[in-house]
């Protein structure tokens, strides 16, 4: 009895949506919004993968270049330890490269993150207005407050998004792996270096 009255019920919600071309109207712009947000969405999570794989790709290249400049220390006979100063400022400019470039794709996922959390709001608060024209049908008064959607305030932007923990880990391990190769290229050259032990 219950499922026949709930039935009725549906049926008669939708017949009033039918009868009032306000109404549908309005249905409609909310269920065209919704599924362009929805697309948004999609959007901005595909470019939030592609800014991922460039992060790793950066700290990749990095971990490169400074492994070929070990390398190329270690294997060189020509540089003397008067001239360790060279090596040591490479590294350097190589971690400062690397550090503008990461904090720079940090930065971008931090912004697309935040995006699609607001993008999330927009599609709850669409989703929202459609129950309730639903459940109330042509008697939801259009006139009113309800006849606007009314999204959540979007909360303050992080900007300290360089302090999360995960962000700390990977710009120490940077700077850390910089450190040891540029103190174990100045080592390698001070030991191999004939003059000195002439």
């Amino acid at each position: 009895m219950a499922g026949i009255s709930t039935a009725l019920r549906e049926e008669e919600i939708l017949l009033g949506l039918h009868r009032s071309p306000a109404h549908s109207l309005q249905m409609e712009t909310w269920e065209r919004d919704r599924k362009a947000f929805e697309q948004l969405m999609e959007d901005q999570e595909s470019e939030l993968r592609r800014v991922t794989a460039d992060t790793y790709q950066v700290a990749g290249m990095y971990a490169m270049f400074q492994s070929v400049i070990f390398s190329a220390v270690s294997q060189s006979r020509l540089l003397t330890c008067s001239l360790s100063w060279c090596p040591a400022c490479l590294s350097a400019a190589v971690w400062l490269g690397a550090i503008l470039a990461f904090v720079d794709k940090l930065k971008m996922k931090s912004d697309l993150k935040r995006e699609i959390k607001e993008t999330g709001r927009f599609i709850s608060a669409l989703t929202g207005c459609l129950d309730r024209i639903n459940e109330q049908g042509a008697m939801l008064d259009l006139e009113s407050v309800h006849a606007q959607c009314v999204f959540p305030e979007s909360s303050i932007f992080e900007t300290y998004f360089l302090l999360s923990r995960k962000n700390l880990y990977a710009l120490l391990f940077l700077t850390s792996f910089s450190v040891l190769v540029g103190v174990f290229s100045v080592h390698t050259l001070c030991e191999h270096c004939h003059p000195c032990h002439a």
